[in-house]
């Protein structure tokens, strides 16, 4: 098989890419490049993080022995990472993507009627090493990088919300972060009128902030409550016990904080399986969303955590590629871009070859019966939510290793398929 010298092809890196490529001439921070151009530099990046080096140097030299004609030399490389204007077309490209997937891949919550008026993400923040060149502080020591992302519970499409404290290099606070964000970028895309929910961890609690987000811009917040928070009930409304959607709910409640403001919405929730009581705490006031449905939502902000399992695990992103705060952001699109075009190019095997990990989704199947088993045996159900929602599963390893090891070498797609279903059945 002869290694792919260019990065017009076909067979894989063509299905993979091709989804960017498309959406590349609606950009509006496109510019004409003869030396680097934009379409390039997107392949250099998700080359970049499919097949990581501990080094920008090391990658470079492996990406010279492949395509030395559109390899670019180290200093116009670690320049374009400080490229402010391609960080932009980067952000610019992933937003459009995530539209796309959002039209293109299904709606993981269509079951769920009473959430129909909401786009829902689960956001998180999560951190890298230190580049090798960042600076030590006084005492020598170098501080993780910080970043905000975002996970579209509908279509699983992940987003860069932010990057944390450039200047300071020291452990930012995530609500700092979000309070610095967009409206437009937490509302990501939603049209006017539409209400987005952000199911964040504890660190998300500030009351003032949730009021202005609810009021001046239709967004609203789900997370889990605080030991020393003082909250005060007010009301009791009433919820259908007998509802499956309702399993595990022990109540529902309104509640103000001791120092006055808004009214919020507590759910208390034990879980049939583990007996653990939570305490979930939102400003989603609906009577028609069910408190079942709260619970169900902070149960599904997992999915983010497993994109931050693929990052480091499955991706081998463990630090940051270069030390200037534009370089850390256009690390964090990349791995962004690379993983919705993955997701993307999953959906596409699924849906036009056939071709799914039937081991795991047969394991994921069993677990789900192992969890009804116990529950019949505790004479209880599961929340329906959780038979009615398929859940965001981690992209395999077998998918992203097949990519990766296809991304140069000139196999046609359906050689390249039939490679990953005998994958799929062999190991």
């Amino acid at each position: 098989m002869a290694i792919i010298n260019t990065f017009d092809s076909s067979g894989v890196r063509a299905a993979l890419l091709t989804p960017a490529f498309s959406l590349l001439p609606q950009c509006h921070h496109r510019r004409l490049c003869h030396e680097l151009s934009d379409a390039d530099w997107v392949c250099i990046g998700v080359e970049r993080v499919l097949e990581p080096r501990t080094s920008g140097r090391g990658f470079l030299q492996k990406l010279a022995s492949r395509a030395p004609a559109k390899c670019p030399e180290n200093s116009h490389f670690f320049e374009s990472l400080k490229s402010k204007r391609r960080l932009d077309l980067c952000a610019e490209l992933n937003t459009l993507l995530c539209a796309q997937g959002a039209r293109q891949l299904p709606d993981r919550l269509a079951a769920l009627s009473a959430l129909e008026g909401f786009d829902i993400h689960a956001a998180d923040g999560h951190f890298h090493a230190a580049a090798a060149h960042d600076k030590a502080d006084e005492k020598g020591t170098k501080h993780a990088t910080g970043h905000l992302y975002m996970r579209n519970l509908r279509s699983g499409m992940l987003s860069h919300l932010s990057t944390l404290d450039q200047i300071l290099c020291k452990k930012e606070h995530d609500m700092h972060g979000l309070k610095r964000s967009t409206i437009d970028s937490l509302r990501q895309g939603a049209p006017k009128g539409r209400k987005v929910l952000l199911v964040y961890d504890r660190a998300i609690i500030d009351f003032t902030q949730w009021h202005k987000w609810k009021q001046g811009s239709g967004i609203y917040v789900i997370t889990r409550t605080k030991e020393n928070l003082v909250l005060s009930v007010v009301g009791v409304p009433p919820f259908e016990r007998d509802d499956p959607i309702n399993a595990g709910v022990i109540a529902d409640e309104l509640v103000a904080p001791a120092t006055g403001g808004a009214v919020l919405r507590r759910v208390t929730f034990k879980d049939i399986l583990s007996g653990e009581v939570y305490e979930f705490l939102t400003n989603v006031l609906d009577k028609n969303v069910a408190p079942g449905l709260i619970a169900f939502l902070y149960r599904s902000r997992w999915g983010i955590e497993k994109s931050f399992d693929e990052f480091k695990n499955k991706l081998g992103e463990q630090k940051a590629w270069a030390s200037s705060g534009t370089a850390k952001g256009m690390q964090a699109q990349f791995l962004c871009l690379t993983m919705n075009l993955l997701s993307l190019l999953e959906h596409q095997l699924a849906s036009q070859e056939d071709i799914r990990n039937r081991p795991e989704e047969q394991r994921r199947a069993r677990r789900l019966e192992e969890a009804q088993a116990q529950a019949v045996k505790q004479n209880t159900v599961l929340p329906q939510a959780l038979m009615l929602v398929p859940r965001i599963s981690q992209l395999g390893v077998k998918l992203i290793r097949w990519v990766a090891a296809h991304l140069w070498l000139d196999v046609p797609w359906k050689q390249a398929c039939l490679a990953l279903r005998r994958l799929y059945l062999a190991l």
